[in-house]
């Protein structure tokens, strides 16, 4: 059985996934404040944090596309996927935990997403969120580790 931990991160990616701005913003407490240290930001409330999700580039209308699939939208200029959200780990002790997730961008890239959090009352009331993107390890560190894998497959 799932932990509280692993159920409430899965839920916040089905909700972005879906792009279910609703659901999401249901998952964050009135008080909520998510931190970015990477670029300075911070986030109050449930509002400018669903906004983020909601008004990310490349966002279309849920009803022009089928939703299980890869997303895709198009301008005359170019085409814009949606990032998608795939839940790795997810651990916590009370109310305090932190997941890894990882996320694939418009350009295809994907990200490492690390999120410190505290849940109030079964919702999210803080967190602080680091992006990292994938790379190649360098050559010089090939003798002292193990490679698991195409950096694509991780």
């Amino acid at each position: 059985m799932p932990s509280e931990h692993e159920s409430f991160n899965t839920r916040m990616a089905k909700a972005m996934n879906d792009r279910d701005f609703q659901a999401y913003e249901a998952l964050l407490t009135d008080d909520y404040v998510g931190e970015y240290p990477q670029s300075g930001e911070v986030i109050h409330g449930p509002k400018n944090a669903r906004a983020i999700i909601e008004y990310y580039p490349g966002t279309l209308p849920r009803d022009t596309l089928d939703l299980k699939s890869a997303r895709v939208g198009a301008t005359e200029a170019r085409w814009v996927r949606t990032p998608t959200f795939t839940v790795v780990r997810a651990e916590g002790t009370g109310n305090v935990g932190f997941s890894a997730m990882q996320s694939r961008y418009p350009d295809g890239s994907t990200w490492w997403v690390i999120n410190f959090y505290e849940l109030r009352g079964g919702r999210l009331a803080r967190s602080t969120t680091y992006f990292a993107p994938l790379f190649e390890a360098p050559e010089w560190r090939k003798p002292y580790v193990e490679q698991r894998g195409p950096t694509a497959d991780r």
